[in-house]
């Protein structure tokens, strides 16, 4: 017959769960010091969780029941180390699948691509071409480091270890969800904010958010000796107006200039007959000479109204680059032509004839 004590030691002996090296156990957090987690375990002694096999360990507290992984036992000391880290790997690889969504946060660059971890514990790969919607090159890769975003699962092997994903195939799917919104409100004469994507020498490329449009060189700028590539750069976001747009086709054509005031709408508006303005000498021809008024408005002197003199050449008295002053004989705005005077001191009457000429006109 067994004493008393006898029989209480071996219901805590039966109470013990059986520990070894790989065996999946459950403890509670009893104390936590600055490296690692002493775990109380149901066995002849606790355990040590360090806390670079914690996983992210800033939440875990004291009283925590935690299931850990038991990686060594030492035979001498009967110390038992523990992994909390192994074992959330393990059920992370579980969860996931070809094809699915899972959100990662990349923590490593190579010259292949980035290297992001999901679930804090399992490493993805993102090649470079699976990083964005266009090809990237290596020098882009930093500014990556420790975002967090989304990603499918595009090829997946556990017993390797093997996990590839791609950041691309998110981002083509929003754009085709946009395109599909964005196509109900394309309308003519509808203004967007778009983004500029490519730069070519007949115009710009601009995104409105799934769907990319053509700005014609004609349609950028009411000044078409403005330089394309000074004026616009790649990301840029611009303002556009829908000039025609093909939903079959999905052509579009935007305009910028259209959101731009006339500059001789606004000439018009602000210059009469009989004003006298500041220019500079354009070009010199036999029978007169252009002079640019500003914002692409150029206006035209006739060789007899360049000197109260009698000339042979214009250049006899003016020059390419000259700064000069001028009076409005004419504006015909049909024609989108001005015509003007170097003769200042002319009489008043003269003056006013011509204007009640122009009038007549």
């Amino acid at each position: 017959m067994i004493s008393e004590m006898e029989r209480l030691l071996l219901e805590e002996e039966q109470n013990y769960q059986e520990v070894y090296k790989g065996s999946r156990v459950r403890g509670t957090v009893e104390v936590i010091k600055p490296d690692s987690f002493y775990i109380s375990l149901s066995y002849k002694t606790d355990g040590v969780l360090p806390k670079s096999e914690a996983g992210d360990c800033e939440d875990i507290k004291v009283g925590d029941s935690l299931d850990l992984e038991v990686v060594k036992i030492d035979k001498n000391t009967g110390e038992i180390l523990l992994s909390k880290k192994r074992l959330d790997d393990f059920k992370a690889w579980d969860e996931i699948q070809m094809g699915d969504i899972i959100n990662v946060k990349v923590t490593e660059r190579n010259e292949k691509g980035l290297i992001a971890k999901f679930k804090g514990s399992i490493r993805g790969f993102l090649p470079l071409s699976h990083i964005e919607t266009r090809f990237i090159g290596e020098d882009a890769l930093d500014k990556y480091i420790g975002q967090e975003f989304e990603t499918e699962i595009i090829d997946l092997d556990p017993k390797k270890r093997r996990l590839i994903l791609s950041r691309k195939n998110m981002l083509l799917k929003e754009q085709n969800e946009l395109k599909k919104e964005l196509i109900n409100k394309i309308v003519e004469g509808e203004v967007f904010k778009g983004i500029v994507k490519d730069i070519k020498d007949y115009g710009i490329f601009v995104d409105l958010g799934g769907i990319t449009g053509l700005v014609h060189v004609s349609e950028l700028s009411w000044n078409r000796k403005d330089n394309i590539e000074k004026s616009y750069k790649i990301d840029q976001e611009v303002e556009v107006q829908v000039l025609s747009f093909d939903q079959e086709k999905e052509r579009l054509s935007l305009s910028i200039k259209a959101l731009m005031p006339n500059p001789w709408d606004v000439f018009v508006q602000n210059n009469h007959v009989g004003d006298i303005l500041s220019g500079e000498v354009k070009n010199i021809k036999d029978y007169g000479i252009f002079v640019s008024l500003g914002d692409g408005i150029d206006g035209f002197v006739h060789i007899s109204n360049i000197s109260s003199d009698f000339i042979k050449n214009p250049g006899e008295v003016v020059k390419v680059g000259d700064k000069i002053d001028a009076r409005i004989l004419n504006i015909d705005s049909q024609a989108q032509k001005i015509e003007l005077t170097l003769n200042l001191e002319e009489k008043e009457e003269v003056i006013s004839e011509d204007i009640e000429n122009t009038q007549e006109v």
